[in-house]
């Protein structure tokens, strides 16, 4: 489990746990005493880039509905183009892709590990973004929710 401050001036926290299986995730869950608030859990659908024995110090996240007429292409895309291109620009070292469970909304969610906090600004993340494919999904997500996080402490009781 990781903790992290969300960036921006609010006074939000959260905790990053991954598991490998709902199992695992109930089971950290229920032997953790978290604090109150919003608990989101998502199923793994792609994972990009070095997975390092410590955490990265920050965590990019992007929360998003799409249309579900675009759910193949929206997939294909981040799939295809958009991850992989992301994760060979210098300082995002992975990229990782959730679906939460039908009905719960923002249904998607993305998480960079960065280590470098300004990856996406700089000349090479710029161009890895600007896509006609990027620009035509991006147009089409809904309640999108983005946030960075600075990694506050990392362990079994962080």
């Amino acid at each position: 489990m990781h903790r992290y401050r969300v960036d921006g001036g609010t006074d939000e926290n959260l905790a990053w746990i991954e598991a490998g299986d709902r199992r695992e995730t109930e089971k950290v869950l229920s032997e953790l005493s978290l604090p109150s608030g919003e608990l989101f859990t998502f199923d793994l659908v792609r994972d990009v880039g070095v997975s390092s024995a410590s955490p990265c110090r920050w965590l990019y996240l992007v929360h998003t509905d799409i249309p579900a007429d675009i759910v193949d292409d929206y997939n294909a895309w981040y799939d295809q183009e958009h991850l992989p291109r992301l994760v060979g620009v210098p300082g995002v070292e992975r990229a990782r892709r959730y679906v939460a469970d039908p009905g719960l909304s923002p249904r998607y969610l993305t998480a960079y590990d960065l280590s470098i906090k300004d990856a996406f600004d700089s000349p090479e993340g710029l161009t890895a973004r600007k896509t006609p494919w990027t620009e035509r999904m991006r147009a089409l997500f809904q309640n999108t929710r983005r946030k960075m996080c600075t990694l506050q402490a990392s362990g079994p009781t962080a």
